[in-house]
C-alpha cells in the first residue's frame, strides 16, 4: 500500500486512466505518481517524441516524502523552473499535483490525451464474520456453568433434605467444583466475543 505523500491518509490507487500506463492517483487531492520512466512514456504516447533531459532545474532537498521509499523528494523545475515537481532521486519516480500534468503537456507543446485522472476512493474491506472458533468456545463455556448450576442444586437439595428422605448424601467437594463450573463457565460466556 502506498500512501499519498500530499494527504498522508489516503491511500495512492492503481489505474491505467492515462494511455494505459499504470499510475498510481490519490483519491483525496488528485495528484499522480508516476514511476521512473512513465512519466517519459506517457508523454511519449500522447505525441511521439520527447525532449531529453527530464532532470530537475535548481532542485531543492525540501520535497515531500517519496510514496514508494519513503525518502525525501527533491522540488524542482521540469521543462521550465516555473513548473516546480517532486523527484525522488532515490528511485526516480516523480510526483505531479493535479494540474502540473497538464502544465508539464502544455510546456513541452504536446496535445491530446488526458489533462488530469480522478479516481474512486476503494471500498473498505468487509469486516470479517466472527469465527465459528469463539462460538464454539462460547457454548462449550455456557454448558459447563449449566452443568455446574445443576450439580449446586444437587448438592444443596441434598443438604436441606431431611436425613433419609433422599438416597445419597452431600459432598463440599461436588459442591464446590460445581460452583466453580457455574461461575467459570458463567464469567467466562459473558467475556468471549
Amino acid at each position: 500500500m502506498t500512501t499519498c505523500p500530499k494527504c498522508d491518509s489516503e491511500t495512492l490507487v492503481k489505474t491505467e486512466a492515462l494511455g494505459n500506463i499504470p499510475l498510481d492517483v490519490c483519491p483525496g487531492c488528485h495528484g499522480i505518481w508516476f514511476d521512473k520512466g512513465e512519466l517519459e512514456a506517457l508523454l511519449k504516447q500522447s505525441q511521439g517524441e520527447v525532449p531529453a533531459g527530464f532532470e530537475l532545474l535548481s532542485p531543492k532537498p525540501e520535497g515531500l516524502p517519496c510514496p514508494r521509499c519513503k525518502s525525501r523528494m527533491s522540488r524542482g523545475g521540469l521543462v521550465n523552473p516555473m513548473l516546480l515537481v517532486d523527484k525522488c532521486e532515490s528511485c526516480g519516480g516523480v510526483w505531479l499535483d493535479p494540474r502540473e500534468l497538464a502544465l508539464v503537456k502544455k510546456l513541452l507543446g504536446l496535445t491530446g490525451g488526458a489533462e488530469s485522472v480522478e479516481v474512486e476512493r476503494p471500498a473498505p474491506a468487509p469486516a470479517a464474520p466472527p469465527e465459528k472458533k469463539n462460538r464454539f468456545l462460547k457454548y462449550t463455556l455456557a454448558l459447563a456453568a449449566l452443568i455446574g448450576l445443576a450439580m449446586v442444586s444437587y448438592e444443596l437439595y441434598v443438604y436441606f433434605s431431611p436425613e433419609g428422605s433422599v438416597t445419597g448424601h452431600f459432598s463440599a467437594g461436588a459442591a464446590s467444583f460445581g460452583f466453580l463450573m457455574l461461575v467459570g463457565g458463567g464469567i467466562g460466556t459473558i467475556k468471549v466475543k
